[in-house]
């Protein structure tokens, strides 16, 4: 393959030189992902199986599938070069193989000579222009001497200049008092010098501890790539929270999503970023884990989102998700986190896009996931989990926009959730249903009822609407404290002005300034208490 030279996106590869070249970077890689680069990158878009590429690549040696995998995930690594958001190099085709989705150019050895050339003068012209600064600063800079003038050697230094002039003007020798002086003079400067540095030594200064890493909190966080639409970041918004659900479904770690900035604190021992990108006409879901304990990337995998595959690419991403967390789940458990969800590619995006419209605290885009549910339901109207998600999401716009009379639409929601079960209590549900039936029953005063259905919620998931509905059983009961924590830990999950809304005006209003000070203060910094 020597002479081989290619244009991948913003890269140059010279494959006798084991090099690719980008605008002010080298870099070098093993001869066995050149090898499989140069390969790809002779036919482009072209989906190759494992077997071919350990054939061509590897000249039929005998390696395992799983070596082939880790040299893809490498090279995906090396040719993202720490960027999160570039466009994709290599997609993985399920039960297919591989491709090189990039742009790709063959080059001849002088244009890539050329365009190697101008990527180090870039590098060297900014290096230059370093050094140029660095050596201006020194030209400016005076002479410093050996000792710096501090107090203490000016006062030793005005002395022995005073007794080197005294021996010239005079030539004589310094008497024995004389002498005895400086001798204690010199005696006291030296006892005081051990000391300092005996107290710098010994008495240090307590360190600052800003951070703390719990390693049972999952982060969340979610985007599309540059190449994509809004859509797809609406999308990708859908698919975290329906991942953030199963993680809280099936394993002991407590969740968050990523909207504020923290810069002290409690930082999370394990994040995962969701990205929906387009590339090709083809949708695909990103998935990547990072354990900011090891500083490890964990896991990264790709997954075809498009023609019908989002269903079964869902679930599939949901399992090796839960087993990168080491989430032991039984094969039946990992098919409740799926249950009811509509296997429909058409319908299963608009679900997934509704759950980002009914995160919004805007009242008309709000609206727009209501719309879609109603959309959906008129294609499965006996489905339980979107009859429970319509009747959490009208009361959820009411409690955003109290000044506006949505009664009658929760009435008819809550109706519709009822008629759907001839018996709620001879039926096992899913976590978001029980919490559905918890928030009708605190609606009606049925406390009893309400403590009922939210204790089977519980044992199924702890969402952020779990923790407010406790937050307001507990007030019922006079227990102020416990609401407190309660709307605290919803505030901790999904730190937004939605489920601050929540806590203070779900089923009623809630003197949050009381029950929850810390979370009041936080939203509201400017406000100022007289007494």
């Amino acid at each position: 393959m020597n002479g081989l030279c290619f244009q991948i996106s913003s890269w140059i590869l010279i494959v006798e030189e084991n090099k690719l070249y980008r605008q002010g970077r080298e870099v070098t890689v093993e001869p066995r992902l050149v090898n499989l680069l140069s390969f790809l990158a002779q036919s482009p878009g072209e989906v190759f199986c494992r077997e071919e590429l350990i054939e061509h690549v590897w000249d039929g040696a005998i390696v395992t599938d799983q070596v082939v995998t880790q040299s893809i995930f490498e090279l995906r690594k090396i040719l993202k070069d720490g960027r999160v958001d570039c466009d994709r190099f290599i997609a993985t085709v399920p039960k297919r193989g591989y491709k090189l989705v990039a742009e790709t150019i063959p080059l001849t050895t002088s244009d890539a000579s050329k365009l190697k050339q101008q990527a180090e003068v870039s590098a060297s012209d900014i290096t230059e222009e370093k050094k140029s600064a660095d050596e201006s600063e020194d030209d400016n800079e005076p002479t410093i001497t050996a000792f710096p003038a501090g107090p203490l050697t000016r006062a030793v230094t005005h002395i022995s200049n005073h007794a080197a002039a005294e021996k010239a003007k005079h030539d004589d020798q310094l008497t024995f008092y004389q002498r005895y002086k400086l001798q204690i003079f010199d005696a006291f400067l030296l006892a005081t010098l051990i000391a300092i540095i005996f107290l710098c030594t010994y008495v240090q200064r307590k360190p600052d501890i800003t951070k703390v890493l719990d390693t049972q909190v999952v982060e969340f966080s979610y985007h599309a790539s540059q190449s994509s639409d809004v859509t797809s970041e609406y999308l990708a918004d859908g698919i975290t929270q329906e991942l953030m659900s199963d993680v809280l479904m099936l394993g002991d770690y407590r969740v968050q999503l990523k909207k504020a900035a923290f810069t002290t604190g409690v930082l999370p021992g394990k994040v995962v970023s969701v990205i929906v990108a387009k590339q090709q006409g083809q949708s695909y879901l990103d998935i990547n884990y990072h354990n900011n304990a090891s500083n490890r990337l964990i896991f990264s995998r790709q997954y075809l989102i498009s023609d019908g595959e989002l269903y079964n690419n869902l679930r599939q991403a949901s399992w090796d998700l839960m087993a990168a967390l080491n989430i032991n789940a039984t094969e039946l458990q990992l098919n409740n986190v799926m249950a009811k969800l509509p296997e429909e590619q058409n319908i299963l995006t608009k679900l997934l896009i509704a759950y980002h419209y009914t995160t919004q605290t805007d009242v008309e885009l709000f609206m727009q996931g209501i719309t879609l549910f109603e959309e959906i339901l008129a294609v499965e109207p006996n489905n339980g989990l979107l009859l429970a998600e319509r009747y959490i999401a009208y009361n959820v716009l009411a409690s955003l926009s109290p000044s506006k009379d949505f009664i009658e639409e929760v009435k008819l929601a809550g109706k519709a959730l009822l008629a759907n079960y001839a018996d709620v209590g001879s039926n096992h549900l899913l976590g978001r249903e029980y919490e559905a039936f918890a928030l009708q029953a605190l609606q009606k005063g049925d406390i009893q009822k309400a403590n009922h259905f939210i204790a089977l919620a519980g044992k199924e998931r702890r969402s952020p609407l779990y923790y407010i509905i406790l937050g307001k059983l507990a007030e019922l009961r006079g227990d102020l404290d416990s609401a407190g924590d309660a709307y605290t830990q919803a505030f901790y999950i999904d730190a937004s002005l939605e489920t601050y809304q929540l806590c203070l005006n779900l089923a009623f209003h809630s003197n949050l300034d009381v029950i929850a000070w810390f979370m009041h203060s936080v939203v509201n910094p400017t406000s100022i208490k007289l007494k």
